[in-house]
């Protein structure tokens, strides 16, 4: 990839001078066009310059799946400053104190009002004055022109073992460079009209975005996660493709009704591991391409498929790493490893984090080289194609989300009368792993789930619970999850 790479405001304005009536983006309250969109950016940025946001200054957006969410997001990329994105679901509090060191930011950021006349809610953190700010023409002085694609733009959340999450750095660089590179692979025409049901606080919602406004398409975006209704909206709006992980396409596969999505084209599919199976059925059912792609909050793009590529090779592995990475494959013992023989995945490219918010947790991830080291494992074939094997760091992927087995272990043994718990994530055919958990405690596996429900949410909640009079323990005396997951592979089977 030799392109020259611009900010995401750079090539919305560019859209908005060449095609300025193509529909941009829609939710359910209708469409705005490549112009609007650029006008209201316009508006807003100049809005929150001068009410003190300023380049490089990180701020607090509640991020939902709206085109005013949309706008918000521009208009602070607008200024130059970071956005720190949020699930909705969460306090500004919640937010800021979950990983170490805490974060500060400013001012936190949420949109509202209509389609038409969409608003910016502005709090400042230090005295909780709000204003509420109007996209329209302001009559502000216009804030200055920002055009660095490599300074730090967004902050997302990662689950690391630790339990505590990670805040990852990433640039507008990072995102467009990964929709650059994957242009020529994933399939995309002019009239696709991408559904945008991922969260924008994840690096998946993210690239759907980034996608939109580079490769100039349109971006449909939804809060519903209930198969029947993405497939009303898939039918009603023309849907030509998604991201998703596999249990949302086998999801879609159950419930589509003959024809109700062969709108689908393309879809990328990528968070958990699926079966050969499950690929032919989803693409069968909603008759789509799947292209397989790799990736993670600290590198948006490590390897994908091409949509040209026939179904076999497509469903073997995860692809070949990008054409702007380095990869390899290392060994336990340091060494590179061959083609077929499993090490650690490690890349370096223009797609990898600036790094995390605390520099000693970009030191261990990231090499002197550059290489960031992914704690997944996985080999390389013959054919160039990335297969992943499984992972080195102690995180459950499920539906695509990084649970942290150490978070549920603390709620555990916060429950009265547990004296010990280990939890671990085994496979599950629909949402690629679900934890489980040993416990030595009183009372009943019914009893501890119910004192969960009041401390975790629903997907952290173990699949189910065993008892054990003691937990299984290492020789330097650390609990034995390898005996765990063995024990509960044994009781599942009985």
């Amino acid at each position: 990839m030799n392109a020259v790479i611009h900010t995401l405001c750079w090539y919305l304005h560019s859209l908005a001078m060449e095609q300025p009536c193509l529909p941009l983006l829609g939710d359910e309250g209708g469409w705005l066009t490549a112009e609007q969109t650029e006008g209201f950016v316009e508006a807003g940025a100049d809005l929150l310059y001068a009410s003190g946001l300023r380049p490089g200054m990180p701020v607090l957006l509640s991020a939902g799946r709206t085109v005013n969410s949309v706008l918000a997001l521009l208009c602070i990329q607008r200024v130059g400053a970071a956005a720190v994105l949020a699930d909705p679901r969460q306090t500004p509090e919640q937010v800021l104190n979950s990983c170490a060191p805490p974060l500060e930011v400013p001012f936190y950021v949420k949109a509202g009002g209509s389609l038409r006349r969409p608003a910016l809610l502005l709090t400042r953190t230090q005295d909780g004055a709000c204003l509420n700010l109007p996209l329209a023409s302001s009559g502000c002085t216009p804030a200055p022109a920002v055009d660095d694609p490599s300074a730090p733009a967004f902050y997302i959340f990662t689950s690391g073992s630790s339990g505590r999450k990670k805040a990852v750095i990433l640039s507008q660089g990072n995102l467009v460079s990964n929709l650059l590179d994957s242009a020529p692979l994933g399939g995309y025409a002019e009239d696709d009209i991408a559904l945008g049901a991922l969260p924008l606080d994840h690096v998946f919602g993210l690239a759907l975005l980034t996608g939109a406004i580079v490769l100039r398409h349109r971006l449909y975006l939804t809060a519903a996660t209930a198969a029947e209704e993405l497939l009303q909206i898939i039918a009603r709006e023309k849907i030509t493709r998604m991201n998703g992980v596999p249990s949302l396409y086998l999801a879609l596969a159950k419930k589509a009704r003959a024809g109700e999505a062969r709108t689908l084209r393309t879809g990328y599919i990528g968070g958990a591991p699926w079966t050969a199976e499950q690929f032919r059925h989803i693409e069968s059912a909603l008759g789509m391409t799947l292209v397989p792609v790799y990736g993670m909050s600290e590198c948006i793009g490590i390897s994908c498929a091409s949509s040209r590529a026939p179904q076999a090779e497509r469903m073997a592995g995860v692809g070949p790493f990008y054409p702007a990475n380095c990869g390899r494959i290392i060994r336990e013992d340091g060494a590179q490893a061959a083609p077929g023989e499993e090490g650690e995945v490690c890349v370096r490219g223009p797609m990898r984090m600036l790094g995390y918010h605390d520099p000693a947790q970009t030191a261990q991830a990231v090499d002197g080289d550059g290489f960031l080291h992914t704690g997944d494992l996985g080999y390389v074939d013959g054919g160039g194609v990335l297969h992943l094997t499984g992972r080195k760091k102690d995180v459950i992927i499920c539906n695509g989300v990084n649970l942290s087995p150490r978070r549920i272990e603390e709620a555990l043994l916060s429950l009265p009368g547990v004296r010990g718990a280990v939890v671990v994530g085994l496979p599950d055919e629909l949402q690629g792993e679900r934890p489980w958990a040993a416990v030595c405690a009183g009372g009943t596996p019914a009893r501890i789930l119910d004192g969960l429900r009041a401390l975790l949410p629903k997907n952290e909640l173990p699949a189910g619970i065993i008892w054990v009079d003691a937990l299984p323990m290492t020789g330097s005396g650390k609990p034995d999850k390898q005996a765990v997951k063995e024990l509960i592979r044994q009781w599942r089977n009985a």
